[in-house]
Formats: C-alpha cells, sequence, structure tokens
C-alpha cells in the first residue's frame, strides 16, 4: 500500500502543469532520495522551488513531450516496476528482480506500457 500512495503523489507531481515538465526536460531519470524542483514558470523553475522528494529508496523515471506523460517508479528493494500515463486510468507494473531498473519509457503515452508490462 505504501508503493501506491508514493506512486499516487509521485504522479500529482507530474501532473502540476507544463513548466514543471518543462523543467525536468523530456527524459529524466530521479536517484533514490533525489529532490524535485520546478515552478509554474521558468523563472520559479530555475529559482528551484521544491515540488518533491523521492523516498528513500525510490527511483523515478519520466518521458514528457507538449501533450503529455509516461511516468514510472521503483524501490530499490522491490522487484517491481510501476507506471502510468496521462492518457490512461491503469496502472501498470513490470517484473525487474532486485537489480533491475525502471525499463525505458518510449513515449509520452501509453504506448510505453504496451511491451513487457502489465496492466493492473
Amino acid at each position: 500500500m505504501k508503493k501506491v500512495l508514493t506512486f499516487a503523489a509521485l504522479i500529482m507531481l507530474v501532473t502540476c502543469g507544463s513548466a514543471f515538465a518543462a523543467a525536468l526536460g523530456q527524459d529524466t531519470d530521479c536517484n533514490p532520495g533525489e529532490s524535485i524542483y520546478g515552478g509554474v514558470d521558468a523563472t520559479q523553475a530555475a529559482s528551484g522551488v521544491l515540488l518533491g522528494k523521492m523516498s528513500k529508496g525510490v527511483v523515478f523515471r519520466a518521458q514528457y513531450d507538449d501533450s503529455g506523460y509516461a511516468a514510472g517508479t521503483k524501490h530499490d528493494s522491490g522487484t517491481k516496476a510501476y507506471g502510468t500515463a496521462h492518457d490512461s486510468t491503469a496502472i501498470y507494473f513490470q517484473e525487474v528482480g532486485q537489480d533491475g531498473e525502471i525499463p525505458g519509457l518510449d513515449s509520452a503515452d501509453n504506448q510505453s506500457f504496451a511491451t513487457g508490462w502489465t496492466e493492473m
């Protein structure tokens, strides 16, 4: 349940607006425990407004474009990666093993989860 709540919080951060996406870039990876900074415009994003922080041991990957996003998370001690996209109500998972990483997200929509992911 803790993983689902963490993932839900991450998705809320991602949906904060286009300036958030612009500040992070189109293909973003965050290290465990890393803070995410951004803002509602480029000036605020550059000033380092704290938007959120990954829990200890949680990694985050996202793919953005002008139309939306696809995002995934994985805990270092877990064996599954979880993800979702702006155009999907589903949460997907993929068994990646203890030392596995979040598989690459190829597009900024639910097509990132078309191969190898299971819909929950």
